[in-house]
């Protein structure tokens, strides 16, 4: 990295996380109302820096790293006050919102011949769940009541060319994926990547008619009429009205690229489906709008493979930021140490 580099990060770091500007962000959001010992800045910087460093296990962890950066001798309790009110979750939650808005890098920028340089970014769509407290399951119900009755989810969207979130949003585990989608307006000149969890045919719709493009997995449930379909790139005849199960039950472990028509109402919506053999006997089902010249049936495996880089960043926040279930009954605890262990995991891979 050079020296120009180095500078011009060390400037955004240093507006970021400015003493005056995380000060007054907890002042506005009720994380504290006088500037005494356990200041919003310390407290963001001791919490993230624990988060970030080692295994942190419990509420006094972070406080030894408190008294200790910063040469105090806090007692447990006023310390839990700080972080028992209200404000801590949503003073923790626009600090992530604040990082992720100005530590963003371009990392990645495809060829210019290549059929990839048409869009200005890959977007991905996913969510990661763990669980929490059973004691909290009134406030974050989870989806498997007996073995987890309380968990959460954390819903992220993803840049591929900055290699970094861009938009994170925290909600019961029992919450419905699609609903965190991104807006469709915000894909003009973007790819989406998703998996089963967000298929939805008026959402592919609304991402077309915005001028964006998607590769999306199906579900089974998803079993729209075949019009036309490439068998290991060769055309083949369909049959007269015929379902996409059936027509992959009578070419099963074949790589197959179609023309398929979902029913809206009275419409009849086409889009391409590409199916891909694996070890799922129904085979791997990707949505997409994207035409077949460039973008063959392979390439478009290729792209959707891409979306495997959201995993390794929840692998990551997991095994790197201490985002895991933490002792405590206080739900505006919980979830400020969760948007703590983010903001904790979005700095380590900026300054990575």
């Amino acid at each position: 990295m050079s020296l120009t580099e180095l500078t011009k990060s060390r400037d955004v770091l240093a507006r970021v996380l400015s003493i005056a500007g995380v000060n007054q962000l907890g002042r506005e959001t009720g994380q504290a109302k006088r500037l005494r010992t356990v200041t919003p800045h310390r407290l963001f910087l001791a919490i993230v820096s624990a988060l970030a460093g080692e295994r942190v296990e419990s509420l006094a962890d972070l406080l030894r790293t408190f008294n200790h950066q910063n040469g105090v001798r806090v007692a447990y309790k006023p310390f839990y006050n700080r972080l028992a009110r209200t404000g801590f979750e949503a003073f923790m939650r626009e600090m992530c919102t604040r990082l992720i808005e100005h530590l963003r890098v371009q990392t990645l920028t495809p060829d210019g011949e290549t059929a990839v340089a048409r869009f200005t970014d890959i977007v991905i769509q996913d969510g990661s769940s763990f669980a929490i407290k059973r004691t909290l399951q009134g406030v974050f119900p989870g989806r498997f009541t007996t073995i987890e009755p309380a968990a959460v989810e954390i819903h992220a969207t993803y840049s591929g060319f900055a290699d970094q979130v861009s938009a994170l949003h925290l909600a019961p585990d029992c919450d419905a994926e699609r609903q965190f989608l991104p807006d469709p307006a915000t894909l003009a000149g973007r790819l989406l990547l998703a998996d089963r969890g967000y298929p939805s045919v008026p959402y592919f719709e609304a991402v077309e008619t915005a001028g964006g493009s998607f590769i999306v997995r199906l579900t089974r449930s998803y079993d729209p009429w075949v019009c036309a379909a490439w068998i290991d790139r060769q055309r083949v005849g369909v049959p007269a009205r015929v379902r996409l199960s059936r027509f992959l039950a009578q070419h099963p472990g074949c790589h197959a690229d179609l023309d398929v028509e979902f029913v809206r109402g009275r419409r009849l919506v086409r889009f391409r489906v590409v199916v891909v053999p694996g070890r799922d006997d129904g085979m791997t089902r990707l949505c997409t709008n994207l035409p077949r010249t460039p973008f063959t049936a392979a390439l478009v495996g290729r792209l959707y493979r891409f979306r495997w880089q959201i995993e390794l960043c929840f692998k990551e926040w997991k095994s790197y930021a201490n985002l895991h279930k933490f002792d405590t009954a206080n739900p505006h605890i919980a979830a400020g140490l969760i948007w703590a262990s983010l903001c904790a995991a979005i700095l380590k891979r900026f300054l990575a």
